[in-house]
């Protein structure tokens, strides 16, 4: 049921080199009747005697440490454990709709706020990326790039407000009640120890039916085709978008408070994460949502550096240093790269920082490296159509990465 990366191999198919993660299928260990991490079965669970989140909730999440190639830490853990988390999830959420289903809710107050797209989307940005879903042209998307979005670097184009204040506040909502909930999350990806993965298939991840929904219409409407908009050389068909990966993460300046932060029986203890290294991601898109508040949400430090990947600047230009750009990632601010254009993100000084990423890549981690000929490219019209394949329920299995997001070097 879930696939695991194993390898990441170079494939030359066509003259066209390709980078394609090649995954190992596991069978699901997870007994009905039991769900046991211990090899001793010391701490076995009955699972006939109660329900998957009373289960779930007996469970202690093993400690997070590594900042390099944790996708594959404790991974014993997740694989046994994955479908009791699942069902937990779902449970959860059912518990909390029938609460607020039964309570009386006093004005906006709810405890599981719309993540609709009316609610979610910047009222701007949605109505032009409507416009252009009912007719696409490229005059269009000419006019939506001059419009709402800039780029600071080159090949890095930002937005300056993706959601609206709303839509961040339930969002941040949702990822409070998820840490709340008393229910094992694994790490976001190999190199941040804190956030949540928002994948239905991917063990240890947060799934229920509001979150798989929201990613669902984000990747579906808006995220894939302004990535073919942006980078139409580097997807020239269905099978080079066609999955996805989401993940929250959250940077936290510590300020002498020790190494580990609060957690519960559940959560595993986390070290906060104030940076994170120059890497490349295994996407051939990725989309970088702040989803601190502007003006209220205030943290320092903590800006993007990007390596310019230019080779043409001229002689004295091309020092590592030299080349590295540096963002100012503003709070709701949304930035769309390359998944492979190497970047970090520096200390942070003050505060805290929450974000949304997401990438996208080809089924079974296929990352498209090579550039399409220009008659090779999507059409505009076909930039902004969805056909069988990309129907946003073709998500990656496991915590991937790129050059240091998982074991294995690009």
């Amino acid at each position: 049921m879930f696939l695991l990366p194993y390898a990441l191999v170079i494939l030359l198919y066509g003259g066209a080199a390709v980078v394609r993660t090649i995954l190992k299928r596991r069978p699901s260990v997870v007994n009905p009747r039991i769900a046991s991490y211990d090899s001793n079965d010391k701490d076995t669970i009955d699972t006939s005697s109660s329900s998957s989140l009373a289960q779930v909730r007996l469970l202690q999440a093993p400690e997070v440490t590594s900042t390099r190639g944790g996708e594959l830490e404790h991974l014993e853990f997740w694989n046994t454990h994955s479908r009791l988390i699942q069902l937990a999830w779902h449970e959860w959420e059912r518990e909390m709709i029938r609460r607020q289903n039964s309570e009386q809710i006093q004005g906006n107050e709810t405890y599981l706020p719309s993540l609709d797209e009316d609610t979610m989307m910047e009222p701007t940005l949605k109505e032009r990326i409507q416009q252009i879903w009912k007719k696409p042209s490229l005059e269009a998307e000419l006019e939506l790039q001059a419009a709402i979005w800039e780029e600071p670097i080159r090949n890095v184009h930002t937005c300056s407000s993706f959601f609206s204040p709303q839509g961040i506040q339930n969002l941040r909502h949702h990822l409070s009640l998820m840490g709340q909930a008393n229910i094992p999350t694994r790490r976001p990806n190999g190199m941040n120890r804190n956030g949540f993965v928002l994948d239905d298939e991917t063990e240890g991840g947060v799934s229920y039916v509001s979150v798989n929904d929201f990613r669902g219409w984000l990747v579906d409407d808006y995220l894939r085709p302004l990535g073919r908009m942006f980078f139409p050389e580097y997807i020239g068909s269905d099978e080079d978008d066609e999955s996805s990966y989401a993940f929250t993460v959250h940077y936290q300046y510590n300020d002498g408070r020790g190494d580990n932060v609060e957690s519960t029986n559940t959560s595993a203890t986390k070290r906060p994460d104030v940076k994170l290294k120059e890497h490349s991601d295994a996407s051939v898109v990725t989309v970088n949502i702040n989803l601190n508040l502007p003006g209220e949400d205030e943290y320092g430090g903590s800006q993007l550096l990007f390596l310019d990947d230019n080779d043409d600047d001229g002689p004295g230009t091309n020092s590592t240093e030299q080349r590295r750009k540096q963002l100012e990632f503003q709070p709701g601010m949304a930035v769309i790269h390359r998944g492979l254009h190497r970047h970090q993100a520096l200390p942070i000084e003050k505060g805290e920082r929450h974000q949304l990423i997401i990438w996208l890549f080809g089924n079974d981690g296929y990352v498209r490296v090579a550039p399409y000929k220009p008659k090779e490219q999507l059409s505009v019209k076909k930039r902004w159509s969805k056909s069988k394949n990309t129907g946003g329920s073709n998500h990656m299995r496991s915590l991937g990465g790129g050059n240091d997001l998982n074991p294995f070097e690009l």
